[in-house]
């Protein structure tokens, strides 16, 4: 992964991974998903000896380790003392469960009985999850539309009320371009980051690569659309401290 970052011309590559459920009581209740947490250590070690040994190899490439966590109420406490204590450089926060419906996973969404108030809980969600301080970029924001039904009514209102919550907070938000092999459209959707960019919300860039093809996927159609908004600069994390990059 870390030698295709520097062959697209990378210059700050984010490593990460899905983070255990640290607060379950099993080792690995979601092997598709999520790392066991017996193997959250081993991670840790090996992405810093990654970083080390390819220090020489590609000084080019400002290797920043990091974690996807979700957002799950009630165990942020647990989170935030694992978190903390694996002295990342940023963590990524996402929702990827509304419920029991997993908002990827298809074998769940017969389980939605309406869309409406899914999506509700799904925004509602998110802005717990800004407001909860655990996270310092917030991912594929808008990643709902992806799979699940349409809501009927309009979420314009909530959709606002989580901008808002974004803005108060002072999270970063990614621009994820798996959205574009999902939806044929980045993530966030364009509504949602133009609100974002108006409210002055700092912005960083991911692929969500899960093999090397993908990594700096779509990144021209980010930055073609951040330019047109007037986005002059990203922001990448150190040490979980914001570092900005210029366009």
């Amino acid at each position: 992964m870390a030698r295709a970052a520097a062959d697209a011309g990378v210059t700050v590559f984010g490593l990460s991974d899905h983070a255990p459920l640290f607060a379950h009581e099993l080792d690995h209740p979601l092997p598709t998903t999520q790392m066991a947490r017996s193997a959250w250590p081993a991670y840790l070690d090996e992405a810093r000896e990654l970083r080390t040994r390819l220090a020489s190899e590609l000084p080019q490439l400002a290797i920043r380790i990091g974690t996807e966590a979700d957002w799950l109420p009630g165990t942020q406490d647990v989170y935030r003392a694992e978190l903390e204590r694996a002295n990342l450089d940023f963590v990524l926060g996402s929702v990827h469960e509304v419920g029991d419906v997993h908002i990827y996973r298809r074998d769940t969404h017969h389980l939605v009985k309406d869309a409406d108030q899914l999506h509700r809980d799904y925004w509602c969600l998110t802005r717990e999850a800004v407001q909860s301080g655990l996270f310092d970029i917030l991912a594929h924001m808008d990643a709902v539309r992806a799979r699940l039904p349409k809501p009927e009514a309009d979420m314009s209102g909530e959709i606002s009320r989580t901008l808002d919550a974004i803005a108060d907070s002072g999270i970063a938000v990614e621009i994820n371009s798996a959205g574009l092999r999902k939806t044929r459209h980045l993530f966030p959707a364009s509504g949602i980051l133009e609100g974002l960019v108006q409210r002055g919300v700092p912005l960083t860039f991911g692929s969500d690569s899960h093999r090397t093809s993908e990594v700096a996927f779509g990144y021209q159609v980010a930055l073609t659309e951040l330019r047109r908004l007037g986005v002059k600069r990203l922001v990448a994390f150190r040490g979980r401290e914001p570092e900005w990059h210029g366009l």
